[in-house]
């Protein structure tokens, strides 16, 4: 059977890869489908298992997703040509593959008619000799490599691989790809908890990357903590300086600062998360961007404070509410 499925995705995906001519029948057609389902979900599952690699997630989601989007390129006309010979082995018009662009209700109807059995082939009475029916009937044999139509309904279509496998492969290939963004997901959560809360992982690394240091989050998250725990003292001098100069400059003096901020409850802080970090280059300066999301233990509101660094240290620049996803 092994020889047998190699001949048929080779003959449908590479020597057939732009014809659209010719016919598929219903268990060639769907033994394609499953076997390229199979590849895209072991590629999945693959990149879940590399996904487990200390430091490794992005590097493996970036090489999987690229391998599945260069694959996905490859496949995309020969899978086309493989539809439109389905439809018409079904005596269907192969320009219904439109129904690909209908959501829903247009995959719902094209999945109706990819599944219907082989059809004969339709003669037109008074046009046709029965020579001319003959050399019909060769050239459709040609066309499908050797694959044997007649008259006889029950005859039509020849099931050349069992459809239990067709089944099971199709099967093994949705367990495996569940499997594989699951693993895929799971790590996703590990890593950005790890990353807001400044612990080693992938995304950790990138953003120290990025700011070109180390220790960079770390001194932000720092101002960050020492500002609310000075606002909490009420220490408003030791807040006031953990602010950035354009802030500072915002409010004009410090007395309408403490203001406006000592109308303002300031419970305690629960958590203090990395929310994102960004870098801008200008002519010769480089300006470093962070933002942290702040909880509160009273049940607050949580806010987004915001600071930047122009070489000076890191400053905060702004507090604002957190906008939910």
């Amino acid at each position: 059977m092994k020889e047998r499925v190699y001949e048929i995705l080779y003959r449908e995906l590479v020597e057939n890869y732009a014809n659209s001519k010719g016919r598929t029948n219903t268990a060639d057609f769907w033994l394609t489908i499953s076997a390229i389902s199979f590849v895209y979900g072991l590629i999945t599952c693959i990149t879940g298992l590399a996904s487990y690699i200390p430091y490794g997630y992005l590097y493996a989601v970036s090489l999987g997703g690229g391998i599945l989007i260069s694959l996905s390129i490859l496949l995309c006309l020969p899978t086309i040509m493989l539809m439109a010979r389905r439809l018409r082995d079904s005596n269907n018009d192969p320009m219904l593959i439109i129904l690909l662009l209908v959501p829903i209700l247009g995959w719902i109807a094209l999945l109706y008619l990819l599944c219907k059995r082989t059809s004969p082939i339709q003669e037109r009475p008074g046009i046709y000799s029965n020579e001319a029916n003959i050399n019909n009937n060769e050239e459709i044999i040609n066309n499908n490599g050797g694959n044997i139509y007649n008259n006889d309904a029950n005859t039509l279509q020849r099931q050349s691989v069992s459809g239990v496998f067709i089944v099971g492969l199709l099967v093994l290939g949705w367990l495996v790809n569940s499997a594989g963004s699951a693993m895929i997901n799971y790590n996703l959560a590990v890593e950005e908890t790890a990353y807001g809360n400044l612990e080693p992982s992938g995304l950790t690394k990138k953003a120290n990357r990025l700011l070109e240091s180390e220790t960079a989050t770390t001194e932000a998250r720092s101002k960050v903590s020492t500002y609310y725990e000075n606002l909490n003292k009420g220490d408003y001098q030791g807040a006031y300086r953990q602010l950035s100069v354009r802030e500072m400059e915002r409010y004009g003096t410090f007395e309408l600062w403490q203001q406006a901020v000592a109308k303002a409850p300031h419970p305690k802080v629960d958590t203090i998360q990395l929310d994102y970090v960004s870098q801008d280059k200008e002519d010769d300066y480089t300006f470093n961007y962070t933002g942290f999301k702040v909880t509160f233990a009273n049940g607050q509101e949580p806010v987004l404070v915001r600071l930047y660094n122009a070489g000076n240290g890191w400053g905060i620049i702004s507090i604002e509410d957190v906008e939910e996803d």
